[in-house]
């Protein structure tokens, strides 16, 4: 289960995060149009892996993801609840089938999604991308010295 806590941190990271802060009515309407985006319709996972020079684009899939995890979807809710289905194949035949947590996203630049669910997640992930078809985040991060993006992509 250890081996899998990065991977799961990263997707759960990505599902549980996003209600705009808003902070003053010019916000408002980018706050909604975001949230609409968010909550249209269910995410499931596309490709997650690690971006060396941090543009955006995936220079190497994580090849420790495991089936179990690419068959998880997300159904954001308006009430600021995600909820998590584990697909046709659990990686932990014990978990419960859905998961519902609840997500908030920060109205800055970029937008940085958050839950409440754990201390690793309270930090969220930066959102790269989020349009009518795709949601792509990102964790700036290093490893032995070495700085890179994990980036994680649904798509709808």
């Amino acid at each position: 289960m250890q081996k899998h806590l990065w991977p799961l941190t990263c997707l759960l990271l990505l599902t549980l995060s996003i209600t705009w802060a808003s902070c003053g009515k010019s916000n408002s309407n980018s706050n909604s149009a975001n949230v609409t985006l968010l909550t249209k319709s269910v995410w499931k996972f596309d490709t997650a892996g690690v971006d060396y020079d941090k543009d955006g684009n995936i220079d190497q899939e994580d090849p420790t993801l495991e089936a179990c995890f690419k068959d998880n979807t997300y159904l954001f809710n308006k009430d600021s609840t995600v909820v998590m289905d584990e697909g046709a194949t659990k990686c932990d035949s014990g978990d419960p089938q859905t998961s519902s947590y609840s997500w908030s996203i920060t109205n800055s630049n970029p937008a940085v999604l958050k839950s409440d669910v754990n201390p690793i997640l309270a930090q969220g992930l930066k959102v790269r991308t989020l349009t009518d078809t795709k949601l792509t985040v990102y964790k700036d991060t290093s490893y032995a010295g070495v700085g890179f993006w994990y980036v994680l992509s649904l798509k709808h």
